[in-house]
């Protein structure tokens, strides 16, 4: 496999290739002709016998016309939608925009046949023969071409959008900048295709068969290319070789530290106990996968797909999954600690005893989730999602309430806050007297006149925190972080203050 330049041989067939079609669209341009002869559609309906017909602009929907000859003929325009049209022969005839929308043709004859921006949306050709059809531009939304021939067929710009191509034969076939986005392509053969500039995004080309092919600057976003037959005379960018490589080996237990899988179809794969520290994985998809035990510290999965996934006691300590996708997933006993999480899919996840320490939650959906055992101490919970069926700790939803609603003037005595984010919550005039906020995270809270008598407040962040007229008396500040706090107007006897010195009483 190389990026390089094409071999002179390559070149020059396609030299060939493209003045073959040059030539071809010359010597056929259509001379001027009018709409469809009455008494060709009438022999054609009659005796299915319309050989060098003109059909042009012709209304055939629905028409019955299974084996039918139209070869050589005029079809430019006609309408056949619905059409049945199975074994039918349209060799060489001109069908340019033809319509053939949720027509049947299968193993019809259309080889040569000129289809230039003609309409297959919904169509069947299996098995149909397409072999040196000029297909240019043409609209294939859908549609069935399941062990078709398309040998040294034209696709350029066509749209294959969601088609079937399982087992189709499309060697030599110009495919540049065709788009096959989400197209079924399971054993097709593409053996020296031109795919340049194609559109490959979430297609499946396991098993397909690629030597030879030039996929020079093809999308292959989330393609699935496990299986897929590649040789040395391939044109793939390098990212693309490499994750190709990746997925046709076995992963377990392997060092892929800060490598670029962005974009990767991974699902289903065995990826137990990979080391994928720092790795990007931005975009990526690993439906099903198996991450039990994986090292994936600091890696990017933001808009990643992570349906179903095993996760189980994986180390995703300082990950970025922001907005990605990991409904359903299995995340028991997971370190996510500083893990950002904000806009994350979560539903239906089991996150069981995992560790959120200080994880961005903002926005997350944790609807039917289960967060029981979970830590959520100095996690990031504003507005994060939560149903009926979301099991968590009572303490956390007092938190969570606390955040919604804030806390001005309410009785908050004795309370267990320990660890929690409450960073810019209004507490104004609130009694939080003899309450734990050991660790806390009350970062610009509006604490004006509250009532923190006795509170323990070790190790907690009030930086920037409002605390004029706060009475601290006796609170334990030792090691909290009072920076840019006004301690002026604060009562502050016999209070612990961070350096573990015991503030005298005035």
């Amino acid at each position: 496999m190389k990026k390089s330049s094409l071999h002179i041989p390559i070149f020059c067939y396609w030299l060939l290739v493209i003045g073959h079609w040059s030539l071809f669209s010359l010597i056929s341009l259509p001379i001027p002709v009018f709409a469809a002869k009455g008494s060709d559609v009438a022999k054609l309906q009659e005796t299915r016998q319309c050989n060098e017909c003109n059909l042009q602009e012709a209304n055939l929907m629905g028409a019955e016309l299974q084996g039918a000859d139209m070869s050589d003929s005029n079809l430019r325009l006609t309408n056949l939608r619905g059409a049945k049209l199975d074994g039918a022969n349209l060799s060489r005839s001109q069908m340019f925009q033809a319509d053939f929308s949720n027509a049947t043709l299968g193993s019809a004859n259309l080889e040569q046949a000129h289809l230039e921006k003609a309409i297959f949306t919904g169509a069947t050709l299996f098995r149909a023969n397409l072999n040196q059809a000029n297909l240019e531009k043409a609209e294939l939304l859908g549609a069935n071409l399941n062990s078709a021939s398309l040998e040294v067929a034209n696709l350029k710009e066509a749209n294959l959008e969601n088609a079937e191509l399982q087992d189709a034969t499309l060697p030599r076939a110009n495919l540049e900048k065709a788009n096959l986005k989400n197209a079924n392509l399971k054993n097709a053969n593409l053996l020296g295709a031109n795919l340049k500039e194609v559109n490959l995004e979430n297609a499946d080309l396991e098993g397909a068969n690629l030597s030879s092919a030039n996929l020079e600057e093809a999308k292959l976003f989330r393609t699935h290319l496990k299986g897929t037959i590649l040789n040395n005379e391939t044109i793939l960018d390098s990212k693309w070789q490499f994750i190709w490589t990746v997925v046709n080996q076995p992963l377990a237990g392997q060092t892929l530290a800060g490598s670029d899988l962005s974009g990767a179809n991974l699902q289903g794969m065995n990826l137990t106990g990979i080391n994928l520290e720092g790795a990007n994985l931005e975009g990526a998809s690993l439906f099903m996968s198996n991450l039990e035990r994986a090292n994936l510290t600091g890696v990017n999965l933001t808009q990643s797909y992570l349906h179903y996934t095993d996760f189980t006691s994986a180390n995703l300590v300082g990950a970025n999954l922001q907005r990605a996708d990991l409904r359903h997933s299995i995340l028991l006993g997971t370190d996510l600690t500083r893990a950002d999480l904000s806009y994350t899919n979560f539903q239906g996840a089991n996150l069981r005893d995992s560790n959120l320490f200080a994880a961005n939650l903002e926005q997350a959906d944790l609807g039917n989730v289960n967060l029981l055992g979970a830590n959520l101490g100095n996690a990031n919970l504003r507005d994060i999602k939560i149903n009926e069926e979301t099991a968590i700790e009572s303490q956390w939803l007092f938190i969570l309430d606390l955040i919604k609603n804030g806390a001005e003037n309410q009785d908050l005595t004795d309370a267990n806050l320990v660890e929690a984010n409450l960073s810019g919550i209004n507490l104004k005039g609130a009694r939080l007297t003899n309450a734990n906020l050991q660790g806390a995270d009350l970062s610009l809270a509006n604490l004006e006149s509250a009532h923190l008598f006795g509170a323990n407040l070790q190790n907690a962040n009030l930086s920037g925190a409002n605390l004029t007229a706060a009475n601290l008396g006796g609170a334990n500040l030792t090691g909290a972080n009072l920076e840019g706090v006004n301690l002026n107007q604060v009562y502050l006897c016999n209070a612990i203050m961070p350096n573990g010195i015991e503030n005298r009483c005035n």
